[in-house]
Protein backbone atom coordinates (compact mmCIF):
# COMPACT_ATOMS: atom_id res chain seq x y z
CA UNK A 1 0.00 0.00 0.00
CA UNK A 2 0.98 3.30 -0.45
CA UNK A 3 -0.32 6.82 0.12
CA UNK A 4 0.46 10.21 -1.36
CA UNK A 5 0.88 13.37 1.25
CA UNK A 6 -0.81 16.49 -0.30
CA UNK A 7 0.28 20.02 0.90
CA UNK A 8 0.67 23.47 0.54
CA UNK A 9 3.42 25.54 1.77
CA UNK A 10 1.63 28.96 2.03
CA UNK A 11 3.54 31.54 3.49
CA UNK A 12 6.04 29.37 4.02
CA UNK A 13 7.14 28.99 0.63
CA UNK A 14 10.74 30.07 -0.87
CA UNK A 15 9.36 32.28 -3.50
CA UNK A 16 7.92 35.82 -4.13
CA UNK A 17 4.40 34.99 -5.24
CA UNK A 18 3.55 33.06 -2.37
CA UNK A 19 0.36 32.92 -1.24
CA UNK A 20 -1.25 32.79 2.45
CA UNK A 21 -4.98 33.48 3.71
CA UNK A 22 -3.23 36.64 4.81
CA UNK A 23 -0.23 39.08 4.15
CA UNK A 24 2.08 37.69 7.32
CA UNK A 25 5.60 36.59 6.63
CA UNK A 26 7.17 33.67 8.62
CA UNK A 27 9.34 34.00 10.56
CA UNK A 28 11.60 31.37 8.33
CA UNK A 29 10.40 33.00 5.24
CA UNK A 30 12.05 35.33 3.03
CA UNK A 31 8.93 37.10 1.84
CA UNK A 32 5.85 38.46 2.70
CA UNK A 33 2.69 36.18 0.99
CA UNK A 34 -0.07 38.04 -0.72
CA UNK A 35 -3.45 37.11 0.52
CA UNK A 36 -5.41 34.81 -1.38
CA UNK A 37 -8.73 35.95 -2.56
CA UNK A 38 -11.93 33.92 -2.21
CA UNK A 39 -11.61 32.86 -5.67
CA UNK A 40 -8.30 31.78 -5.02
CA UNK A 41 -9.33 30.13 -2.14
CA UNK A 42 -12.15 28.38 -3.68
CA UNK A 43 -9.78 27.41 -6.61
CA UNK A 44 -6.85 26.39 -4.00
CA UNK A 45 -9.48 23.85 -2.69
CA UNK A 46 -10.09 22.39 -6.53
CA UNK A 47 -6.71 21.95 -6.78
CA UNK A 48 -6.41 19.73 -3.75
CA UNK A 49 -9.25 17.49 -4.74
CA UNK A 50 -8.05 17.01 -8.81
CA UNK A 51 -4.37 16.43 -7.15
CA UNK A 52 -6.03 13.71 -5.03
CA UNK A 53 -8.26 12.51 -7.96
CA UNK A 54 -5.06 12.38 -9.92
CA UNK A 55 -3.15 10.26 -7.27
CA UNK A 56 -5.88 7.58 -7.30
CA UNK A 57 -5.45 7.60 -11.15
CA UNK A 58 -2.06 7.16 -11.03
CA UNK A 59 -3.00 3.84 -8.50
CA UNK A 60 -2.10 5.52 -5.09
CA UNK A 61 -3.92 3.62 -2.36
CA UNK A 62 -4.94 6.80 -0.09
CA UNK A 63 -3.96 10.47 0.23
CA UNK A 64 -3.14 12.73 2.93
CA UNK A 65 -3.73 16.05 3.10
CA UNK A 66 -1.18 17.87 5.16
CA UNK A 67 -3.21 20.39 7.39
CA UNK A 68 -0.62 20.59 10.13
CA UNK A 69 2.76 21.62 10.91
CA UNK A 70 2.11 25.52 9.68
CA UNK A 71 1.33 24.51 6.15
CA UNK A 72 -1.72 26.36 4.13
CA UNK A 73 -4.40 24.83 6.05
CA UNK A 74 -3.27 25.20 9.40
CA UNK A 75 -2.36 28.81 8.45
CA UNK A 76 -6.24 29.28 7.77
CA UNK A 77 -7.33 27.42 11.01
CA UNK A 78 -5.37 30.07 13.40
CA UNK A 79 -5.87 33.39 14.37
CA UNK A 80 -1.89 34.45 14.55
CA UNK A 81 -1.83 33.50 10.84
CA UNK A 82 -5.58 34.25 9.42
CA UNK A 83 -6.40 38.10 9.92
CA UNK A 84 -9.40 37.60 7.05
CA UNK A 85 -12.28 39.24 7.56
CA UNK A 86 -14.45 37.48 4.98
CA UNK A 87 -15.79 33.94 4.91
CA UNK A 88 -12.59 32.46 5.01
CA UNK A 89 -11.64 33.62 8.86
CA UNK A 90 -13.24 35.90 11.86
CA UNK A 91 -14.55 32.94 13.82
CA UNK A 92 -13.43 29.46 14.41
CA UNK A 93 -16.44 28.25 12.21
CA UNK A 94 -15.49 30.32 9.36
CA UNK A 95 -11.63 29.46 9.87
Amino acid sequence: KIAMQLLHAGRYAYQPSAVAPSAKKAPIGWFTPHALSSAQVEATIGDFAAAAALAQEAGYDGVEVMGSEGYLINQFLVTRTNHRSDAWGGSFANR
